[in-house]
């Protein structure tokens, strides 16, 4: 399956890595997560090198949409369920936290990011959004049932 990614885009290619390096930090995997990484520890000075055994943004990467949220699909109700309030809370609170952390750098790299609502779904029955409203409530978070 080709990705909008790769229809769209022409990402570097680099040579294997031959022979021995040193570094004060690895990072393994050129996908979002690793470049991300790589890129906050160069920017607070540290001596790292990200090493992908393919091609960067290759694997999960390419097939995403490039949405980032704090909605992950209807998961708010088990978190509270599996792991209680407070540590859904914290969950919650990260990921709003990482999303903020993605405006800011927006604003200095031409990336196109824009701001959308999100939105997730019932194919059947609309109790497990009213359960996911009702966490999300419960979590101090903003949300509505749209019909």
């Amino acid at each position: 399956m080709d990705s909008i990614w790769t229809k769209t885009e022409q990402l570097p290619r680099f040579e294997p890595l031959r022979g021995d390096l040193r570094t004060d930090v690895l990072v393994i995997g050129g996908g979002m997560a690793g470049l991300l990484c790589a890129w906050m520890l160069s920017r607070a000075g540290a001596d790292c090198v990200l090493v992908e055994a393919d091609r960067l943004c290759g694997g999960m990467t390419k097939n995403t949409t490039a949405k980032i949220t704090s909605q992950h699909g209807l998961i708010y109700h088990r978190l509270l369920r599996e792991f209680g309030e407070e540590r859904a809370r914290l969950y919650l609170e990260a990921n709003q936290e990482a999303l903020e952390q993605y405006r800011v750098w927006s604003r200095t790299i031409d990336c196109d990011f824009e701001e959308k609502d999100a939105f997730v779904y019932a194919v059947d029955s609309c109790r497990k959004l009213d359960r996911e409203l009702a966490a999300l409530d419960r979590l101090g978070f903003d949300a509505v049932l749209a019909g």
